[in-house]
């Protein structure tokens, strides 16, 4: 497998949640919570890092969806201020929690494509 397909179904595995190296066992075992193996073929996932970047890809995603949309409401209608936030804050909040385990589990599979790994602390 090239380096390109490899990396497209490392994402697309991540994306549906599943393990990067078998794409049958789940990838997590809670909510954000990377499954220390897999049910299917045993491989660890933790591993992989994934930390800082799904909040960021999560908001760079949800922000440049939802904003523009705040404005042309904004502009189109010029309802009150507290209707704004009535409707915008709960829906980005949701969407952006919603969001939020599949650009995580992208990031793992990207990882996983690439073999980026943690280092381990050394004694």
């Amino acid at each position: 497998m090239n380096g390109k397909s490899k990396i497209a179904v490392g994402v697309r595995r991540g994306l549906a949640l599943r393990c990067p190296h078998c794409g049958e066992g789940h990838l997590f075992r809670r909510f954000l919570k990377v499954s220390d193996r897999c049910e299917a073929c045993g491989a660890d996932n933790t591993v992989y890092p994934s930390d800082d970047a799904p909040p960021y890809l999560t908001l760079l995603l949800v922000g440049h969806v939802f904003i523009p949309l705040m404005f042309w409401m904004d502009r189109a209608w010029a309802p009150a201020m507290w209707v704004l936030f009535a409707i915008w804050l709960p829906l980005i909040a949701t969407v952006t929690i919603a969001t939020l385990p599949y650009m995580k589990g992208a990031v793992v599979g990207f990882a996983w494509a690439n073999g980026v790994t943690r280092q381990t602390a050394r004694q």
